[in-house]
């Protein structure tokens, strides 16, 4: 499993803050150590550092239940919902870090 993968499969297991996690994003993305699984500011702002070129939207799944986050660069578009709006905003972090140029 590659490390984009064994990330990727922590952040879907994931329910909260967890200063662990915090550290394997940080190194992922290259970024420094930051409460990013916690905090929705600290979220948004490796994914404008790590992402250029990329828009962040962030809402609420059709019930008003699940928070969500979508990345848009051109024609490609990427979701994920999770937990928490700093989770989702990660998941959907990892998936465009993968997607083709």
């Amino acid at each position: 499993m590659s490390g984009w993968a064994a990330l990727a499969d922590r952040l879907n297991a994931a329910s909260g803050a967890d200063a662990d996690l915090d550290r394997a994003v940080a190194e992922a993305f290259s970024q420094p150590v930051k409460p990013y699984t916690r905090s929705v500011e600290e979220a948004r702002a490796l994914a404008a550092a790590a992402l250029p070129g990329w828009s962040l939207h962030l809402g609420f799944d059709v019930r008003g239940v699940f928070p969500y986050a979508a990345l848009t660069r051109g024609g490609t578009h990427l979701e994920a919902e999770a937990a928490s709006l700093p989770l989702a905003i990660l998941k959907v972090a990892v998936r465009a870090s993968q997607a083709p140029e």
